[in-house]
């Protein structure tokens, strides 16, 4: 169990910065041991025609060396551009649906014009229960803005009934909404591994605000002030028309 929080960073620009230093500091022979591999050719003096001609067509290939390096450079940083854009893209306009205990299907990403929080857990998992409390205290908040919270169990039909999730709801007593994630289509195109709790909030437009959040902070207060400054943030935000 993971004691601190952590966010899911979307890309590595390190990996990049990296890969570029790697390129420009790796020794290159030709520039290491001007001398051997840029020395006169057999039989030829310096002096000679044959030598300083041989050296003046070293010489023009070292440009095309340098414009080569730059356009592989290139090609590195739009890709990279390219993956990154795509992978926030993937991340940001997840369409997802889940069944609830109530027998509803939800479509998460279909609730224009409200701003979700939607908490991704299991009942062995002893920060959730914390967690559950706190978001108690936090919807009471926002019992009169267009605010909706969801709690999410990841657990399978074997290890947890819909009678034993209702039973874990009811002592907790959890009022919003509790839905089933039972084969984790939607928590793993989040997380490759299990770690909880798990929170996802989504805008007004119903798009994943990133950084998707992981663990419980203590004390409660400081967690809730983190998931207060983000809602808040979420409100402020208008509907973009179209969409």
């Amino acid at each position: 169990m993971e004691s601190n929080t952590t966010n899911v960073i979307l890309g590595n620009d390190s990996a990049v910065a990296n890969a570029t230093t790697y390129v420009f500091t790796r020794p290159d022979p030709a520039l290491k041991d001007g001398a051997k591999l840029n020395g006169p050719l057999r039989g030829a003096s310096l002096n000679s025609p044959c030598g300083k001609r041989w050296q003046t067509d070293d010489s023009m290939k070292r440009p095309y060396r340098t414009l080569s390096i730059t356009v592989l450079l290139s090609l590195l940083f739009v890709t990279h551009g390219m993956a990154l854009g795509q992978e926030k893209a993937a991340l940001t306009d997840r369409k997802f649906k889940l069944q609830g205990l109530d027998g509803r299907v939800y479509d998460l990403a279909d609730q224009r014009g409200n701003v979700l929080l939607v908490s991704f857990g299991a009942t062995w998992c002893a920060p959730c229960s914390t967690e559950l409390r706190a978001l108690e205290e936090l919807l009471a908040e926002y019992q009169n803005q267009p605010v909706k919270f969801y709690w999410v169990s990841i657990e399978r039909p074997e290890e947890v009934s819909d009678n034993g999730l209702k039973r874990y709801a009811r002592e907790r007593k959890v009022s919003f909404p509790v839905l089933r994630d039972t084969a984790k289509m939607v928590f793993l195109q989040f997380s490759p591994r299990v770690r909880l709790p798990m929170i996802v909030m989504l805008s007004k437009d119903g798009q994943v605000d990133l950084p998707v959040q992981f663990g419980m902070r203590t004390p409660a207060e400081a967690y809730k002030a983190d998931i207060r400054g983000r809602l808040n943030r979420l409100l402020t935000q208008k509907v973009h028309s179209g969409l």
